[in-house]
């Protein structure tokens, strides 16, 4: 008949068995001591980086913390680290097989963590079983990220470039249809600039008059004035286009300039405020808690196996 299941009943189960709870107690502890060494788990070493966003420019309404947050965990800088440094075999991962890459990126992504502090920086964090490597990752982590902003950004400055170079090649033969016409007349009419000569033409012809000069002089300086009468209403308007398209020349070669910089320039996007660093202790396993669960669930089962059978009996 089974006994009445109370608190004294399992104490007397304790004292009655303390031999049983004591001995698996040591193995379990023993067992769970020897399989987490580095025989069965290797230790696993972590570093980490702190770092600010810089020169990023924000595409919609999330800050620029997020916009880095979206950037370090795009799947080309983790392409490019799992091909820079072989990850696939250092992982042990067989990328040929069906689900080898699944497997390879569930193992990239165990190691990484990459999160948002509370003081709007961004905190990278990578274990490796090298210290040393853990370190590398970091710092090749933030070197890819600069790459791939400079790349994003250089893509649509060049965009830019190219509606520049149009803009400015179209305003530029505009200007020089314009100063090809006014070279013909230069040189044809010997127009130079409409109102001083016809100024300087109008003061000479007064003071021939009052000086009583011959009538070939008098008559070169009539043809001189028919000739601005004749074409200089097309010399004045053909200057004041070639005044405004220079102007318009001169705002879009501004503006080209400052888009070739904008491809061309060496930014970087991030201020590290925590330098990733070789750690000396590891993270993982934790041994003494690896050892006290395991410890104590095995107590636990043997305590519920041995109430069990002793409620049987």
């Amino acid at each position: 008949m089974a006994t009445e299941i109370s608190f004294e009943s399992f104490i007397r189960v304790v004292r009655k068995q303390w031999r049983l709870f004591a001995i698996v107690g040591v193995l379990a502890a023993v067992l769970s001591t020897v399989l987490s060494g580095p025989a069965f788990l290797k230790p696993r070493y972590k570093s980490s980086a702190t770092v600010y966003p810089v020169n990023l420019n924000s595409y919609s309404i999330e800050t620029r913390t997020d916009q880095l947050l979206q950037l370090l965990e795009s799947n080309s800088i983790r392409d490019s680290l799992i091909l820079h440094f072989d990850l696939a075999r250092k992982y042990e991962v067989d990328t040929t097989s069906n689900g080898g890459y699944f497997a390879l990126y569930n193992e990239f992504n165990d190691r990484v963590e990459i999160s948002k502090t509370r003081f709007e920086s961004v905190q990278i964090e990578i274990v490796d079983e090298d210290p040393v490597m853990a370190r590398d990752l970091v710092n090749a982590m933030l070197a890819q990220v600069n790459l791939l902003s400079r790349r994003l950004q250089r893509e649509k400055s060049r965009e830019v470039l190219v509606i520049a170079e149009r803009a400015l090649t179209h305003e530029r033969a505009k200007l020089d249809t314009v100063e090809a016409k006014l070279n013909v007349l230069r040189r044809d009419a010997g127009l130079l600039s409409y109102d001083t000569q016809v100024k300087e033409l109008t003061k000479g012809y007064v003071r021939m008059l009052s000086t009583g000069s011959s009538q070939a002089q008098r008559d070169a300086v009539q043809g001189m004035i028919k000739e601005l009468e004749e074409k200089g209403g097309e010399f004045r308007q053909l200057t004041e286009l070639s005044n405004l398209f220079r102007g318009n020349y001169d705002r879009l070669l501004t503006e080209y300039e400052r888009v070739v910089n904008d491809v061309t320039k060496e930014l970087t996007y991030t201020n590290t405020i925590v330098y990733p660093e070789v750690a000396d202790k590891k993270v993982y396993p934790v041994r003494w808690l690896i050892v006290s669960t395991t410890t104590l669930s095995a107590l636990f089962l043997c305590f519920v196996l041995v109430v069990w059978r002793d409620q049987r009996g």
